[in-house]
């Protein structure tokens, strides 16, 4: 059953693939569209098996714990579909009867929530609905989620496709086939709802502010941007300078473009360090503060935690965050490395940030000065790899789980090689000495 229904509903999404207009894009064939999508699929399920493999413990593992939390709130669904709703819109979510449900989903509630929402519910809600159609089925969940991270991944190309034509396919790659991009995002985890809201959050204010303005589209941006925060409230955060320089360089054209987006980030950077005088419980420097410690007393708890690394504690001070900004970005940009493998977990990680650093080489070496005024989206996907690789770095004391947070930033930070990399003068010297070379171009 399981089987049938995961072909199924796979041939279903390829119908929209082939069939709805987003899915269409000039010299992009639905074909390979496909192929993308059926790529994900089948990392999904690689990262079932490697979560499978690895955590003995079903209730410590992140791809199967929300799932079987998922599966009590929908078994109110029986009972009363009343109480199902609330679960999942959290309208009347908080009566006292539904305690027997909460109580029997181990993560529904977190042990500390830092005053913020508990973004565990939002995976467990996707879960909880998509039983509606998976009889209780995991890898029918795993198809789902495959999809609504693809067409998330989808939006981000079409944003940035007419910048690159002349570069598709190595835009293809640094979109849908970046290795934690296609590993993380595509199973049963948050990172996939994560990109799905980010992707279709950039493409709205694309839309929105560099196309033509519409009140569906306003909608969809402020309905994607509340999904957002619901997923992962610091990603949010992350993205909202470089979004906000975008558009202000769109009306201030005339104008030099980095002293705007140097301003807007000063700004918005004073208001992260002065948030809690205007909203007390909202303290984000202590808040950022207070989770590093956390996580670093919960990993020297642990026993056996390979990939665990040494962070110097965090103060809730303006000081204390620029100390420890470069340490944080180098973890990020660089870590782990191949001498620092000491398990096969590590190993795709590692090559991975060997590939980065190899991108960066060559984009040094073949460096080909870009037209920055035509490409104001250069400028956020600066700031919101920068931003989101210091936030991971600052309070992420295990590798394994800092190549994960950092994911969503990694299809932006090969972006902006592709802006400064000059393809055609690589491909001229590997035909000069006869080594084959991958053609990006199209």
């Amino acid at each position: 059953m399981e089987f049938t229904l995961c072909i199924g509903y796979t041939l279903i999404f390829a119908f929209l693939i082939f069939k709805l207009p987003f899915f269409r894009i000039d010299n992009v064939s639905r074909k390979i569209l496909f192929s993308l999508f059926i790529i994900k699929i089948l990392c999904a399920f690689a990262l079932t098996f490697i979560y499978t493999y690895y955590y003995k413990v079903r209730t410590d593992s992140d791809i199967f714990k929300y799932f079987d939390d998922g599966k009590v709130i929908f078994s109110s669904i029986h009972n009363n579909p009343v109480d199902y709703l609330r679960m999942i819109t959290g309208i009347g979510a908080d009566a006292p009867h539904l305690d027997q449900y909460y109580k029997v989903a181990d993560y529904w509630f977190k042990g500390i929530d830092y005053n913020l929402y508990n973004d565990n519910r939002t995976i467990i809600r996707f879960n909880a609905i998509v039983m509606l159609f998976s009889f209780g089925y995991f890898n029918v969940h795993n198809i789902f989620m495959a999809f609504i991270s693809f067409t998330g991944l989808t939006a981000i190309f079409k944003v940035f496709y007419p910048y690159f034509l002349q570069k598709r396919n190595a835009l293809i790659f640094s979109i849908f086939l970046v290795p934690s991009v296609i590993l993380w995002t595509s199973g049963l985890l948050k990172e996939g709802i994560l990109m799905f809201a980010l992707g279709f959050s950039v493409y709205y204010v694309n839309k929105l502010f560099f196309k033509k303005f519409t009140w569906k589209h306003l909608i969809l941006l402020v309905l994607t941007i509340i999904l957002l925060f619901y997923s992962k409230f610091y990603v949010l955060l992350a993205i909202l300078p470089g979004l906000l320089s975008i558009i202000t360089l769109k009306y201030t054209k005339k104008l030099p473009s980095l002293p705007i987006v140097a301003g807007i980030h000063i700004i918005i950077i004073s208001c992260f360090f002065f948030f809690h005088f205007l909203f007390p419980k909202y303290n984000l420097t202590e808040i950022t503060a207070t989770k590093q410690h956390d996580f670093i007393n919960m990993i020297n708890q642990t026993p056996n935690v390979g990939s665990k690394i040494n962070l110097p504690l965090l103060e809730p001070t303006f000081l204390s965050f620029i100390k420890n900004t470069p340490t944080a970005f180098i973890n990020s940009f660089f870590r782990p490395h191949i001498l620092e493998i000491k398990s096969a977990m590590i190993i795709p990680s590692a090559l991975e940030n060997m590939l980065i650093v190899i991108l960066l080489i060559l984009t040094i070496i073949f460096y080909k000065k870009p037209d920055i005024k035509n490409f104001t989206w250069f400028w956020f996907c600066l700031s919101f790899v920068f931003i989101l690789f210091i936030l991971c770095g600052l309070t992420t004391p295990v590798l394994g789980a800092l190549v994960r947070y950092r994911t969503p930033a990694l299809p932006f930070l090969f972006i902006i090689f592709l802006t400064f990399i000059d393809l055609n003068r690589i491909n001229i010297l590997f035909n000069k000495i006869h080594i084959p070379f991958v053609k990006w171009k199209k």
